[in-house]
């Protein structure tokens, strides 16, 4: 078998190993065959896990227990000094070494101080920023615009953070660039407000889109009023934010996804719970229904949050948040 074998990709642990590494009982999935109607594992041969399966698993992740919350820690640690890493290569990136050498110096950090990265590293400068997921990496870092970067170190306990800070390649905003982070500062810290035990988990999410629909509405980019568009029949803003503003973390980097909706997001926040918090603007260069200045700028912010008994504590405050910390923040070469 060229995908596991071991004469072609080395030996895998034994099923002894397993059990342990895990300090648990470890059975071949085959003893499972021909289970009882009605069980969680079913069909014949070598089964798979069933909708069922995955939904329970899903949902006992979702409160960490002290070792995994210091697992996570260890994540975010990591990931904050592998920030610091990225921003050190910013000159060689914008001498000629790109979006692909800052890529690159992350994952390489998030391999030797962890398993690796723990989700496709994301490297936008300039036009490619407003892209969500832009992982090509393939474009030049520009000196005068904006670098986002959402990355994360994976530790060998497979636990991932899941951080975004984005920054002046200068480490001078200008002011539309300074305008945009601004305004989505200001919706991170209303969605970080929200974080707190007893509260619906879509709270932070609806406290950081009112302040995104009522900024855009300040800046007469919303064709509608700000309660029309917060609406559920309205979301004009959503143009500009066509994401969640948060999600859980822990093993995956959006955990317990197989989790029923009332569970997840029709659920309540409990202490032991960890998620995001990341709200963005992204106005893509080609969008005329935003003025000039605007156009190619994309900005978003994440932390990783722990739920407590009291309210919340946010793991990955050591990096700056308002655009005068990250100007700071991003002159400070090592």
């Amino acid at each position: 078998d060229a995908l596991y074998g071991e004469l072609w990709v080395g030996p895998s642990p034994s099923l002894d190993e397993w059990s342990a590494a895990l300090g648990i009982p470890v059975l071949p999935v085959a003893d499972f065959a021909g289970p009882p109607e009605g069980a969680l594992l079913a069909g014949p041969g070598w089964p798979e896990a069933s909708q069922e399966l995955r939904r329970v698993l899903a949902e006992l992740r979702m409160i960490k227990d002290a070792w995994e919350v210091g697992q996570l820690r260890e994540a975010v640690d990591r990931t904050v000094e592998g920030f610091a890493a990225v921003r050190d290569e910013v000159p060689a990136a914008i001498a000629g070494g790109g979006e692909r050498w800052l890529q690159g110096t992350f994952d390489r950090y998030a391999r030797t101080y962890g398993n690796g990265p723990g989700y496709a590293t994301i490297v936008g400068s300039g036009p490619h920023a407003p892209t969500l997921h832009w992982v090509r990496c393939d474009g030049p870092v520009l000196e005068g615009e904006v670098l986002l970067l959402d990355m994360g170190v994976e530790v060998r306990s497979h636990y991932t953070a899941d951080v975004t800070r984005t920054f002046p390649a200068s480490g001078a905003f200008s002011p539309a660039q300074r305008q945009v982070h601004d305004l989505v500062e200001r919706a991170h810290r209303a969605g970080l407000a929200e974080v707190a035990p007893g509260r619906p988990f879509t709270a932070f999410h609806h406290a950081a889109m009112e302040v995104v629909a009522r900024g855009l509405h300040d800046w007469g980019l919303l064709p509608v009023s700000v309660d029309e568009a917060l609406s559920d029949t309205g979301q004009h803003h959503r143009r500009y934010l066509a994401c969640g503003v948060g999600h859980h973390l822990g093993l995956d980097v959006h955990d317990c996804a197989q989790s029923r909706p009332q569970a997840y997001h029709g659920a309540r926040m409990e202490p032991g719970m960890v998620l995001t918090v990341e709200p963005g603007l992204y106005f893509h260069a080609h969008d005329r229904t935003v003025p000039p200045e605007l156009r190619g700028i994309g900005v978003r912010i994440e932390d990783d949050l722990l739920v407590t008994e009291t309210g919340a504590e946010n793991l990955s405050a050591a990096l700056p948040i308002d655009a005068t910390g990250l100007e700071r923040w991003a002159k400070e070469r090592r």
